[in-house]
């Protein structure tokens, strides 16, 4: 009785959108975990804790993501910076959330307009669609009815270690990752968050295994097209060539790492695990 009512429900809000155009802007926040471990013998427990505790605010973000039928463009609200928290810059990088990243499914493409070290970059390359289930599992979401869908992917995963008077190693391993989706057909555009989309309404919650996403707020627009601006300003290069020019950029920083700290006192080494 309870799949009926879902089906129906759903059947009614998809009708009355369908004729009409269909876009508007919705928001995220996103929380996320970091694999850190760190041997520093000269740092106090509530120097770690402090450590800690900025790392835990860097992986906790707010993005917009404005749609219509055919694009997307996800955004971070990027707030000012504070005193103290330049030294996560560099961590909020590396965990891939600094960027924009534009989606045109009728053309299959996306654009990431991101920034390396002070230089911009234009990553463009063909969408990769998912193989999504749907699953009969729903719940509410809001104000809206969402449906259960997983996925598989192969994810890079990123170890970078450091050993003081040793330099630092990046080494990548393959991984398998479980994505659990939840979408609305109440809002029937096939976006998400970032790089996801291929389902039939709008993805309001996603766990890739590392972050969590959830939409707390949307805003739609049924009158007219809501215009969508590809990002334009930055060095254009693939995926393929991005990953090319931050592994040359993180080697030139294993060797400067090494030598600056060689003779200096203190055994001081951490490593970080990155999902990419």
């Amino acid at each position: 009785m309870k799949r009926i009512l879902f089906l129906l429900l759903v059947a009614f809000f998809t009708t009355s959108l369908t004729a009409q155009n269909v876009g508007g802007t919705a928001t995220y926040k996103t929380a996320g975990k970091l694999n850190f471990e760190m041997d520093f013998d000269q740092m106090s427990p509530d120097q770690r804790k402090m450590i800690e505790a900025r790392m835990a605010k860097a992986m906790q973000k707010e993005f917009t993501l404005n749609f219509n039928r055919n694009e997307s463009l996800y955004e971070e609200v990027v707030e000012m910076e504070k005193e103290g928290q330049r030294g996560m810059r560099f961590l909020a990088m590396m965990t891939g959330g600094t960027g924009t990243y534009y989606k045109n499914l009728k053309e299959e493409r996306y654009t990431e307009a991101t920034e390396f070290f002070g230089k911009p970059f234009l990553i463009k390359d063909s969408l990769v669609q998912l193989e999504w289930k749907i699953e009969k599992e729903t719940k509410s979401i809001g104000n809206y009815i969402c449906q259960k869908a997983t996925a598989m992917r192969i994810r890079e995963v990123s170890q970078i270690t450091a050993n003081s008077g040793e330099g630092f190693t990046d080494s990548v391993m393959v991984d398998t990752v479980f994505i659990t989706a939840w979408f609305t057909m109440q809002i029937p555009v096939s976006h998400g968050p970032g790089q996801y989309f291929g389902l039939p309404g709008l993805i309001l919650e996603l766990n890739d295994g590392m972050n969590t996403i959830l939409c707390t707020k949307v805003s739609l627009n049924t009158n007219t097209e809501t215009e969508i601006k590809e990002p334009n300003d930055g060095e254009e290069v693939s995926s393929e060539e991005f990953e090319e020019i931050t592994q040359k950029k993180l080697e030139e920083m294993q060797q400067n790492f090494g030598n600056g700290q060689r003779g200096r006192g203190g055994n001081r080494s951490f490593q970080i695990t990155i999902g990419r």
